[in-house]
C-alpha cells in the first residue's frame, strides 16, 4: 500500500456495548485507506464483558499493518461527554472518524472517500454520508434525515435544520483542527453530535456523500436512544437550547435568526408530543398556549387533537 493520504484517527467510545462492538471492529479494520489509521478505543469503565470482548477481538484478528490500535478502559466511569472529549484529545491524525461501539461501518471505502472529498475541496471541514438505522423490531432503514441530501457541499441552513443534533454521528469524518480550543458550548452539551454539528455550521464547508456507509444501531443497551423518558427527553432538549444559546454568544450572534429559528422548530416537536400525551381537554388548552402564525404548525397541531378524540371513542 502506499501511504499518500493523511492519517485518520477513528474514535471509538464503548460502554455497555459487549454485544455489539465486534462489529464495530470488523467495520473499522476493514477500511482500505491509502494511509496511516490509529483506532482509539475508549472503555468507559463498562461493567460488561466489553473489554474481555475487545482484548480477545485483537489477539485473534490482527490489525493491518496501516493501523495503530490504542486501547484504554478508565479505572472510573467519566461519563458519555467527558469519555468523549477525552478520546478526541488522544487523537493525533489530521482527521478524525467516529464510530460508536454499538453502530458499524458497512463500507470498505469509507474513509477514502471522505479523505478524498475534504482533500479534493478545500474550505471543507465537515462530512457526512447516508446511512442505514437499524430499529428495535431489527428492521433495516434508511436513515430519514438524510434523505434529502445529495453528493457534494450542502447548504448550512440545510444542514442544520434538517439534519441538527440528527446527523448520524457514525458516518461523520472532520479535521481534527475543529476541535482544537473546544468552546464552552460543546463541553456543556450532554450529548457530542449536536456541539458537533455547530463546531462544523461555524468552522467552514459541510460535505454529503450519498453511498450509505454506516449502519445506527437504535435503541441498543446502553445507547442514549435507549434510556429516554418524556422528562429525560425534554430536558435533553433544554440543554440543547442552553447549548444554542451559547453559541450565539461565542460566535456573537453570526448564526442568531438560523439558531432560533431552528431552536422554534424543535421547540414544537414538544409541544406536539405533549398534544399526544395530554388530555383533549389539556390538548385544547397547550394549542391555544402555543397558537403560531405559522399556519403548518396550528393545521399539525389541531390534526393531532381530532386523532385523539377520534381514538378516545373508538
Amino acid at each position: 500500500m502506499s501511504i499518500d493520504l493523511p492519517k485518520v484517527s477513528v474514535v471509538t467510545i464503548t460502554y455497555g456495548h459487549e454485544k455489539y462492538i465486534t462489529e464495530t471492529l470488523d467495520g473499522v479494520l476493514m477500511q482500505q485507506y491509502d494511509g496511516p489509521v490509529e483506532l482509539i478505543i475508549a472503555n468507559d469503565n463498562s461493567p460488561d464483558a466489553t473489554d474481555e470482548v475487545v482484548k480477545k477481538y485483537f489477539s485473534e484478528n490482527p490489525a493491518p499493518s496501516n493501523f495503530q490500535i490504542k486501547y484504554t478502559k478508565h479505572d472510573t466511569n467519566k461519563g458519555m461527554m467527558p469519555n468523549f472529549i477525552w478520546a478526541l484529545e488522544q487523537t493525533t491524525g489530521e482527521y478524525i472518524a467516529l464510530c460508536e461501539g454499538d453502530d458499524y461501518w458497512i463500507d470498505p471505502l469509507k474513509l477514502q472517500k471522505q479523505v478524498c472529498f475534504l482533500e479534493e475541496n478545500k474550505g471543507t471541514i465537515f462530512s457526512f454520508t447516508a446511512a442505514n438505522i437499524l430499529t428495535r423490531q431489527n428492521k433495516m432503514d434508511l436513515y430519514y434525515k438524510h434523505k434529502d441530501f445529495k453528493n457534494g457541499i450542502i447548504n448550512k441552513k440545510q444542514f442544520l435544520l434538517n439534519v441538527g443534533a440528527d446527523f448520524c454521528t457514525a458516518s461523520a469524518l472532520f479535521k481534527k483542527e475543529i476541535i482544537i480550543d473546544l468552546p464552552v458550548y460543546f463541553t456543556t452539551c450532554k450529548v457530542g453530535d449536536f456541539p458537533l454539528g455547530l463546531l462544523a455550521l461555524s468552522k467552514g464547508k459541510i460535505g454529503f456523500c450519498e453511498d450509505i456507509t454506516t449502519v445506527y444501531r437504535a435503541y441498543s443497551e446502553g445507547s442514549w436512544s435507549s434510556q429516554q423518558t418524556r422528562k429525560s427527553m425534554r430536558d435533553q432538549f433544554k440543554n440543547i437550547f442552553d447549548t444554542m444559546d451559547q453559541f450565539n454568544a461565542h460566535t456573537q450572534n453570526k448564526f442568531f435568526k438560523l439558531i432560533n429559528f431552528y431552536k422554534n422548530e424543535y421547540r414544537y416537536k414538544l409541544v406536539y408530543g405533549d398534544i399526544i400525551l395530554a388530555k383533549p381537554s389539556e390538548a385544547i388548552v397547550l394549542i391555544f398556549k402555543n397558537f403560531s402564525l405559522d399556519y403548518k404548525k396550528n393545521y399539525k397541531m389541531i390534526k393531532i387533537l381530532i386523532w385523539k378524540i377520534v381514538k378516545s371513542k373508538k
